[in-house]
């Protein structure tokens, strides 16, 4: 079908849908297509945004957008390691589907060549596709590049070339040198964006509440931290400040868009890729499956859409793909296990959606929760809108199982007393049959073997 004739169906189907009383964003494919702006907030978690608690948080420019869209009350993202979840943001498929499961190891930390993205099937289309990104975690080294016409990951050693061995028998990447601050990020984001050609797809991916390496300045540090807190509370409150300078970041980059005519004409999806412990469940940092770590901010803001509600059903991250090749017209790929959010967000009920979730922490030769947190080694969930099971096939009898309809915070384990609502949620988990039972690669490693030995995982074979 010729663009043209394309355009002409496109756009009599939306008459359609405008005269039954439900409206879309336009679909008009790449000919004066709708625009593309994925922002992924890295370590971020959704209670700290103030559209979801505004006693916690601070972020008045994601709360406009908010305002100005739709916010989705219960995403799960499918992993709590930043290049497993962005592989699911970017495919639309689960973590055992697109094959990229864990930070480093000697296979499946990759995303293969063969796996369709965003960027790949938009470029293909006809949309100019650019990347703007602020650590190595997001790099070439896992596949991102592909698709991408521009592929701004500002590193300062090779991608290739960033992992290095410890004395600790970890593998680990030089996080001073392979990392920027979100206003660099969105300086570079805006330049490109004044000059690129329409239709766009831009990814642009925050990194700074991920550690206190790289804080915002001081005078935006000290609206939060006080020098007479406890330490604790001083590490919360400068996370507070990065995820606020984010937003201030993500604020400049709305205004650009509006100054250049691009705003009215731009689907604007913000997601956060997984959140942080900060101390609930007594880890501070990430790579497991509580609702801290799994449960992230969504908004999606697209003309022609409701503005101002709130979606409260379960959704995926794995949806976010299909709703934005549904958006501007295109055919979803047959093998994405995503669904469209089209009809949640204009009010239809569906059948509920089952959450996955994985830490595939004991074969990740970058993870050294293993040692800390040696039941976090392999730990799986499924979930519905209500109850949770997070499941160790290795140590079963540390299951856990919550209501968080009524326990958001994961504080009552009602394994015991609910066996029924576990083992539906199990056979959930053998539906799904993301399980990892072995090392990626051949584990050659004579470190890796001694510490899968240690642990109880391996033989002496």
């Amino acid at each position: 079908m010729s663009g043209c004739w394309r355009y002409l169906l496109l756009a009599f189907l939306a008459l359609l849908l405008g005269a039954g009383g439900c409206s879309g964003p336009r679909d008009e494919g790449a000919e004066g297509g709708l625009n593309l702006l994925l922002v992924t907030l890295d370590t971020t978690r959704r209670d700290h945004l103030s559209c979801y608690d505004p006693v916690v948080g601070k972020t008045p420019y994601l709360d406009a957008l908010a305002a100005d869209g739709v916010r989705f009350d219960m995403a799960i993202s499918a992993s709590a390691a930043t290049p497993v979840s962005h592989a699911t943001i970017l495919t639309g498929l689960n973590p055992f589907e697109h094959g990229l499961r864990v930070m480093y190891a000697e296979s499946g930390c990759r995303l293969p060549e063969t796996v369709p993205t965003l960027s790949t099937i938009l470029r293909e289309e006809g949309w100019q596709t650019g990347a703007f990104l602020s650590s190595f975690t997001v790099s070439s080294f896992y596949g991102f590049d592909r698709g991408f016409d521009e592929f701004d990951e500002g590193l300062e050693v090779p991608a290739d070339e960033a992992f290095e061995r410890k004395q600790n028998g970890f593998w680990d990447w030089p996080l001073d040198r392979n990392q920027r601050r979100s206003d660099e990020t969105t300086d570079r984001t805006i330049s490109w964006l004044a000059g690129a050609r329409r239709p766009f797809f831009a990814w642009v991916h925050y990194w700074d509440p991920h550690d206190t390496e790289m804080l915002p300045p001081p005078e935006v540090v000290s609206q939060f931290v006080s020098a007479i807190e406890t330490r604790p509370a001083q590490r919360r409150a400068a996370y507070r400040s990065e995820v606020h300078y984010v937003d201030m970041q993500f604020g400049r980059l709305i205004r650009a868009l509006k100054d250049e005519g691009l705003y009215d004409d731009t689907i604007i999806v913000v997601v956060g890729d997984h959140g942080e412990g900060l101390g609930d469940h007594g880890w501070w940092y990430h790579r497991i499956l509580y609702q801290e770590q799994i449960h992230v901010p969504l908004i999606i803001r697209a003309p022609g859409w409701p503005s101002g509600i709130t979606v409260r059903d379960l959704v995926r991250t794995t949806d976010i793909a299909p709703t934005l090749l549904e958006a501007i017209g295109l055919e979803i790929p047959s093998k994405i296990s995503g669904l469209s959010l089209s009809g949640l967000i204009h009010g239809r009920s569906e059948a509920p959606r089952i959450a996955y979730a994985d830490a595939i922490n004991l074969y990740d030769l970058n993870a050294t929760i293993v040692a800390r947190r040696p039941d976090d080694a392999l730990v799986y969930c499924a979930m519905d809108r209500e109850w949770k099971l997070i499941h160790r096939p290795t140590l079963q009898a540390k299951d856990e199982l919550y209501n968080v309809s009524v326990d958001p915070g994961e504080l009552v384990n009602l394994i015991d007393a609910e066996p029924a609502r576990a083992d539906e949620l199990r056979r959930e988990l053998e539906r799904f049959n993301g399980f990892v039972r072995k090392p990626f690669g051949e584990a050659r490693d004579p470190e890796v073997l001694k510490r899968l030995r240690s642990l109880g995982y391996i033989g002496n074979d």
